[in-house]
C-alpha cells in the first residue's frame, strides 16, 4: 500500500475513534493488531485498546477529539491529536473525580501498517496531567 492510503486509514480510524464507532474499527486493523500503551507492559489486542479507549473517554460523554496532522513514511503513520471535554461523572479511571472539570489534552500516536492495515499503535500522552484535570487525587 501507499504511503498516502496508509495516511488515509489513519484518518479514518481518528474519525471512527472521535464518532465513538468503536465498532468500526476492525475493518481497518489486522487480525493481529497490538496496541502498546507504555513500554514495560503487555500489547492489548483490538478489543483490549477499544475497551481502554472507551474507558479513558466515557466520563467526558460529549468530546471534541481532533487530528491536527500526520506525518507518514514507509509503514508508518505518526498522528498528533487532541481531545477537549468535560467531566460528566465524578469517577475516572477508578479514581475519584470532579464532575465538571474540564480536560484538555494533547498526544502523539504512532500506526503501522501492514497490507494497507494497521497492525500496531503507540500513544504517549501525560496521564498524570489529564488525572490533575479530571480533579483526581493520585499522591498523598
Amino acid at each position: 500500500m501507499s504511503i498516502e492510503q496508509n495516511r488515509n486509514t489513519a484518518v479514518k480510524f481518528y474519525e471512527r475513534i472521535a464518532a465513538r464507532k468503536f465498532n468500526q474499527l476492525a475493518e481497518l486493523c489486522t487480525d493481529d493488531f497490538a496496541y502498546y500503551p507504555d513500554l514495560h507492559t503487555e500489547p492489548l489486542n483490538l478489543q483490549g485498546f477499544i475497551d481502554m479507549e472507551s474507558a479513558n473517554m466515557s466520563p467526558t460523554n460529549e468530546y471534541d477529539m481532533q487530528l491536527k496532522f500526520t506525518i507518514a513514511e514507509a509503514n508508518r503513520v505518526a498522528c498528533y491529536l487532541t481531545l477537549d471535554g468535560i467531566m460528566q461523572r465524578d469517577v475516572y479511571l477508578g479514581h475519584e473525580a470532579k464532575k465538571g472539570n474540564r480536560i484538555y489534552m494533547d498526544f502523539m500516536t504512532m500506526l503501522k501498517f501492514r497490507d494497507g492495515k494497521i497492525c500496531e499503535k503507540r500513544a504517549k500522552y501525560n496521564m498524570v496531567d489529564v488525572f490533575q484535570q479530571a480533579g483526581c487525587k493520585l499522591f498523598d
